[in-house]
């Protein structure tokens, strides 16, 4: 029996092409038209006729990987590989093939891609979900850029590299402003669409060679190759023009935003991943103190070596505490106002650097903040607070989490995969967010605390007074504390307008059915005050620091394997 090559790459889906830049000629196997499911030999004979009925949400990344992969070719040829949708009899078809495609582009004597040729594979319904998870791995799904994990590892190789070439390249950072403004006004299907466009409008101002990634919420990562320090300004001008110069058109019409840039030249100052992302965020962070819209470069704006060396040391605490675990909770004593008896304990973060030094937890919160990495504090907190939970019946325990953590999917899944079916464990967490996050926010905190009380969980708004309060706020939160800011409690035996404030205010929470929690009570004054208001619990170093120590472990048994 003689076994045709086309029946073959036929029977496991599977087409060969190849591309000529000269004259822009695609070839098909025989077999295209039959795994295609479309005439593409007749529709498709070019690069481009091709490329146009590749769908525009994907195409991006197709195009990125096979032209804009950064790499060059050193005269076999660069590998590629990418995942994308194809309409292939045109968009007025209902017709949708999700196609793998991989190959090798092969470049001319200007260095571009002259010649390419591969396999594509449809990828059936079986395959579909491993594919379309594999895809996602490496790119952002709302964008198609590469997500932040490929994009930095793409940057970490182009360092490493410099040393065998002459390439000189700039790391670019750029982010949306004042999108939190947009979120609000407009809600967040509106804000992905803005997002998207943004992510659009940069990807068309690359040239062959440079890479884009989305490495957080509205944070946008740019290698720029063959960029000298001196044309940097310039580079940056071009992608500032992308949103400033014309209105993003959106299902509710045409939203305005800028963007602000940092960047930093990757000289032999900048040796690794960790120094270019400091230098760049530095310099994006100047660039918006200075004027949101403009760009910084770090050179441009240097600063003490000693504070680099020290952001960056800090940089490097963060990721290494959070891959090694590094990260123990201590626990802060609430009392109830009547017997002095803890009625459950604050869970506060303690992290030592790698030579024992206690590092401030709101240093290191910030820089895990600038770093992008608070998701996965929270995330890390969260766990180790359940497991306390679940090892002993005994506790009851408060986690603060971060302003954006209601918007967290993953964070609410892993509390629900947890607790749904521990309605016993989930009654003895509070969690608490801030009350400037809730009014930030606030359909988005209502949503959060129905989720989180449907569970059985209590939810308290911190750091009550700090910022704009509202009554009424409050009361559409439906939470089940509040707890009062220190700075109203510390000298209330004092201060009689705090003492005034405190009152009324406990006075009106216990109408509305809101426990009181009144933070820093440092002293038996304070507390002797605080016992004739509505105040239902203390918290302070009257009543006890936060301690390593578990207050519910036996006698010998103070440390907790999680």
């Amino acid at each position: 029996m003689v076994i045709k090559a086309r029946d073959i790459l036929t029977s496991i889906g599977e087409v060969i092409y190849d591309w000529q830049a000269s004259g822009d000629q695609l070839r098909w196997s025989s077999n295209a038209a039959e795994v295609m499911q479309a005439n593409v030999v007749a529709s498709c004979p070019t690069g481009q006729a091709f490329a146009d009925r590749v769908t525009p949400d994907t195409i991006g990344a197709r195009y990125r990987s096979i032209f804009g992969s950064g790499r060059t070719d050193n005269g076999s040829g660069v590998p590629f590989e990418c995942i994308y949708c194809l309409a292939p009899n045109g968009f007025e078809s209902e017709v949708r093939l999700w196609v793998e495609e991989s190959g090798r582009w092969f470049a001319g004597s200007d260095g571009r891609a002259e010649r390419v040729h591969g396999i594509m594979r449809v990828v059936n319904e079986r395959h579909h979900r491993e594919q379309r998870q594999r895809f996602l791995s490496q790119f952002d799904e709302l964008t198609g850029l590469y997500n932040r994990s490929i994009f930095l590892d793409q940057l970490s190789q182009n360092l490493e590299c410099r040393a065998q070439s002459d390439q000189v390249s700039c790391y670019l950072v750029a982010h949306i402003d004042n999108f939190r403004v947009v979120n609000e006004a407009y809600g967040f299907d509106i804000a992905d669409q803005v997002i998207r466009e943004v992510a659009g409008r940069i990807s068309r101002r690359l040239r062959d060679g440079d890479l884009v990634g989305r490495i957080s919420g509205t944070k946008f990562g740019l290698l720029i190759n063959n960029c000298s320090e001196a044309e940097m300004a310039a580079t940056a001008e071009r992608f500032l023009e992308a949103t400033r110069d014309d209105l993003i058109q959106t299902d509710v019409g045409p939203v305005h935003v800028t963007m602000t840039m940092g960047g930093v030249y990757l000289g032999k100052d900048v040796p690794d991943l960790r120094t270019a992302e400091v230098c760049a965020l530095d310099a994006l962070d100047r660039a918006k103190h200075h004027n949101r819209g403009s760009f910084r470069s770090f050179n441009a704006v240097p600063f003490a070596l000693d504070e680099r060396e020290k952001t960056i040391k800090m940089a490097d605490e963060v990721i290494s505490c959070l891959n090694d675990r590094r990260i123990d909770l201590a626990f802060q004593p609430i009392v109830e106002a009547q017997s002095g008896e803890p009625a459950y304990y604050e869970v506060l973060m303690r992290v030592d650097d790698q030579e024992g030094n206690a590092i401030p937890a709101a240093t290191f919160v910030d820089f895990a903040e600038q770093l992008g990495l608070a998701a996965m504090l929270d995330h890390r907190i969260l766990e180790m607070t359940l497991d306390v939970l679940f090892s002993y019946p005994e506790a009851r325990l408060s986690i603060n989490v971060s302003p954006d953590v209601a918007m967290d999917k993953d964070w609410n899944a892993y509390l629900q995969a947890r607790v749904a079916n521990y309605p016993d464990v989930a009654e003895r967490l509070v969690v608490e967010i801030t009350e400037k996050a809730a009014i930030r926010n606030m359909e988005g905190a209502i949503a959060f605390v129905q989720s989180l009380r449907s569970l059985g969980a209590k939810v308290a708004i911190d750091d009550f007074g700090a910022g704009y309060t509202s009554f009424r706020n409050l009361q559409r939160l439906d939470v089940n504390l509040v707890k009062i800011d220190g700075s109203f409690v510390q000298d209330i035996d004092t201060n009689a307008q705090n003492r005034a404030f405190v009152r009324m205010f406990s006075e009106l929470a216990k109408e509305l059915e809101i426990e009181v929690v009144a933070e820093w009570v440092e002293t038996e004054q304070v507390a002797q005050v605080l016992s004739s208001m509505d105040v239902a619990y203390y918290q302070g170093y009257h009543y006890g620091k936060a301690s390593k120590d578990l207050p519910w472990a036996k006698a010998g048994d103070h440390s907790l394997v999680v």
